[in-house]
């Protein structure tokens, strides 16, 4: 996989993704949002598989499809995973309070879904397509410059897009950098699908766990989520943006750890340089992928407009 293939991959997701979205729309209604949410998986992993074949190198290779030497290394993932949740929530309490909470607003679609079906295409099919297409194919592509810490970092900038709102752009953008980190330290892609699948499936745990309750005590409080005022939510984001940095700080510890653990501590260094040396030299950024950017950013920018409409 090369850069070029990469942005390919990129540029057509985003045109399938947004192609089918419109043509459920009006042709299908009201689609079932389980058959939905399988048309997405579908969308990312179709057109990234057809440029990935394209390429040269082994299909192992170019995903990161290994296994890890250790089980303290998945344990120690999931701890790393923990550390980086604070600035989740601060990044999501501050597009909160400018545009709504778009991850809740899918899961009240799931009212009356069986519970197992909502975790097997949420929290298990969903997290396994998205890293295979995010942390094995475009980072796989986008680091064959060279460039590792850049291309972590625009990978998960691409990650966040394809989610096609502010909101869930916000902090999927920091998972997206997180995840690209543990997969460069552990250098298995099995890291950072671990990882998606405890966080996917704790959000789908909540929502039938707690849904309820959560809308009781909210009664008995007297408040409501129009209640909370943007302040408010600037208020936590802070907050947790504060609690987040320390947290981040000990994620990089324990992502050295987890090097060690697996004999990368040299990865880790590579990370941080300008450069390495790496099978190809190039540019970062090509033209497709430009242009799946544009795309993906004006879809974003159009719905946040709407959502303060």
């Amino acid at each position: 996989m090369t850069t070029k293939r990469a942005g390919w991959a990129f540029m057509w997701m985003a045109f399938a993704f947004l192609g089918t979205s419109v043509i459920t729309s009006f042709f299908f209604g009201n689609i079932d949002i389980m058959i939905a949410a399988l048309f997405s998986e579908l969308c990312l992993l179709i057109p990234a598989c057809c440029c990935l074949f394209k390429g040269r190198a082994g299909l192992k290779r170019q995903l990161h499809l290994k296994g890890v030497s250790k089980l303290s290394t998945l344990i120690l993932s999931l701890v790393y995973l923990i550390c980086c949740y604070p600035l989740v929530i601060s990044m999501n309490a501050f597009t909160m309070s400018i545009t709504s909470n778009e991850a809740q607003s899918i899961t009240d679609e799931f009212a009356g879904v069986s519970p197992f079906l909502v975790w097997f295409i949420v929290g298990f099919i969903g997290p396994v397509v998205e890293e295979i297409v995010f942390r094995g194919m475009i980072l796989g592509g986008l680091r064959s410059t060279g460039r590792i810490l850049s291309a972590i970092v625009l990978s998960g900038f691409l990650f966040g897009l394809m989610h096609l709102n502010l909101n869930q752009f916000s902090y999927t953008v920091i998972m997206g950098i997180f995840w690209g980190l543990l997969v460069e330290a552990s250098g298995s892609i099995l890291t950072s699908m671990i990882c998606h699948i405890s966080m996917n499936s704790l959000s789908v745990i909540m929502v039938y766990a707690i849904g309820d309750s959560f809308d009781e005590v909210s009664v008995l409080l007297g408040e409501s989520e129009e209640a909370v005022t943007s302040m408010q939510f600037v208020g936590a984001g802070i907050m947790f943006l504060i609690i987040g940095i320390g947290f981040a700080a000990l994620a990089m510890l324990i992502l050295k750890a987890i090097a060690l653990n697996e004999g990368r501590t040299g990865c880790v260094e590579n990370i941080f340089r300008k450069k390495i040396r790496a099978e190809k030299y190039g540019h970062l950024f090509s033209v497709p992928l430009i242009i799946g950017m544009i795309l993906t950013v004006a879809v974003i920018i159009t719905d946040t407009v709407m959502d303060l409409i």
